[in-house]
């Protein structure tokens, strides 16, 4: 039995590992005399697009493209995506068909303000985006042939209504709570962190919180764990299926994208946890669950910082969760706020290198508001969640559940807000090798497993040697 387990291990491994290499090997398609040219082309817009202060990111398909005004011109390929910028206005939507214009170019790496080099180029190849147009002109495609256009399967006609729900979930947000509540709201179930403002933001990363408002792992495996506890009164198979339910709920509405799908495929792995038989092994179903992805996309494991966020924090919470909730004995179970400190505080430790690495921000007083604010996310998601899902009922219901959504968001921002103007509250962290990181993960797991070892050995669970007679 344990043989064909090992056989079957290594061969998923193998398979990971053999798509991970040619992944490496995979090379930018030829666009021949249209790279660093002006071209002109038309295109469906293949992702949902992302808005900032300054304007759109569209990410579009190409159907025909060619250099100059000569749209007959041939040689410019036509089956590659484009990420475009343009204007703010209008406003456009997955799956419309559109006409661009720009200079066409490579995307290039760059350097945060600390120093630290960001692999852009690898981050867009994970989707298999080798080009862009910085400064586009993008306008909807002509009436005639919109009309004669159609979502060419279920599963585009599935993501375009996911879509569209998800925009009027904020929508119905920013009516409710308004700005900067509705701002954080957005940030904290959708990921929409670029309506927080840059000033917001560097507050948030100021006080070591700037994960709460990326849509990741973290967010959802903190959300899953609440609902798991929440639910831990009913029998383990109802728990299981409601909790399993809210999570699915909780992806459709925020999108379904493939960050979304990820994230809570992880958090359904750390949601069982608990509620599972005693010889089931969830690292297993961890380990099984991320080399599947792999397997479907592996570049993710390189470029991807929700799937290592999301692997990290649910690893965290698998191990730490429940050692850590057996010290905090002064904490109250009551609504099950000692698990959802002691979720945070697991998560929080397994993450916090990663993400010092990927930011260079130390916050000096971020474990204080890392205390005062996570154990209450899982209630503010929760409380968004309801208020903007209301908001498609009935507004004034949707105003009954902002009221203490609102209070929550409040009290939030306050601490961040008066916690950044604190002098000297965070410093920044010189960039060091990702070596450190892999060298911290290594010695946590060594000392990990030898102390788990040694409290089963029988040296340490022997009794003491009797008094000697003399």
């Amino acid at each position: 039995m344990k043989r064909r387990i090992y056989i079957f291990w290594s061969i998923l491994i193998a398979v990971a590992l053999i798509r991970l290499v040619f992944s490496l090997n995979v090379k930018p398609p030829d666009i021949g005399s249209c790279l660093k040219s002006n071209v002109n082309g038309t295109g469906i817009v293949s992702e949902e697009p992302t808005r900032t202060n300054t304007g759109q990111i569209l990410v579009v398909q190409v159907e025909r493209m060619s250099v100059g005004e000569s749209k007959g011109l041939t040689g410019c390929p036509n089956d590659i995506q484009i990420r475009m910028k343009t204007k703010l206005y209008p406003v456009y939507s997955y799956g419309t068909m559109v006409d661009f214009s720009g200079k066409i170019n490579q995307p290039f790496n760059f350097k945060s303000g600390s120093g630290r080099s960001f692999d852009f180029k690898g981050y867009l190849a994970k989707d298999d985006i080798y080009y862009e147009i910085k400064s586009a002109v993008v306008s909807v495609h002509d009436i005639e042939s919109m009309a004669s256009f159609s979502i060419s399967n279920i599963s585009d006609s599935v993501t375009s209504f996911l879509y569209k729900l998800k925009l009027g979930f904020v929508a119905n947000l920013n009516r409710t709570l308004g700005e900067p509540h509705s701002a954080l709201a957005a940030g904290l179930v959708v990921g929409e962190k670029s309506a927080l403002g840059k000033d917001l933001l560097d507050d948030f990363r100021t006080v070591g919180l700037i994960h709460i408002v990326v849509l990741s792992g973290f967010n959802i495996t903190i959300v899953a764990d609440a609902l798991r506890r929440m639910l831990s009164f009913l029998p383990r198979v109802w728990g299981i299926i409601i909790g399993g339910i809210g999570i699915a709920l909780f992806g459709i509405l925020v999108g379904g994208g493939a960050t979304v799908i990820r994230s809570c495929f992880m958090a359904g792995v750390a949601l069982s946890a608990d509620l599972i038989r005693r010889d089931y092994n969830v690292v297993r179903a961890l380990a099984f669950a991320a080399l599947l992805m792999l397997i479907q996309s592996p570049m993710i494991l390189l470029h991807d910082p929700s799937f290592q966020l999301s692997f990290l924090a649910t690893l965290g919470l698998i191990l730490l969760a429940s050692p850590i909730e057996k010290r905090l004995t002064r904490i109250p179970e009551k609504f099950g706020l000692r698990g959802i400190v002691a979720s945070t505080f697991a998560t929080q430790i397994f993450v916090s290198p990663y993400i010092l690495y990927m930011m260079g921000k130390l916050s000096i007083i971020g474990v204080v508001v890392n205390i005062l604010v996570l154990p209450l996310i899982p209630a503010t998601m929760l409380a968004v969640f309801v208020t903007g899902a209301l908001g498609f009922v009935s507004f004034s219901l949707s105003q009954i559940a902002g009221w203490a959504t609102h209070l929550l968001l409040a009290y939030e921002l306050f601490m961040v807000e008066h916690f950044a103007r604190i002098p000297f509250a965070a410093v920044n962290v010189p960039q060091f090798s990702f070596w450190f990181v892999v060298a911290f993960y290594v010695i946590f797991f060594v000392v990990f497993y030898g102390w788990r070892s040694f409290r089963k050995s029988p040296f340490h669970n022997s009794p003491p040697p009797p008094p000697s007679s003399n």
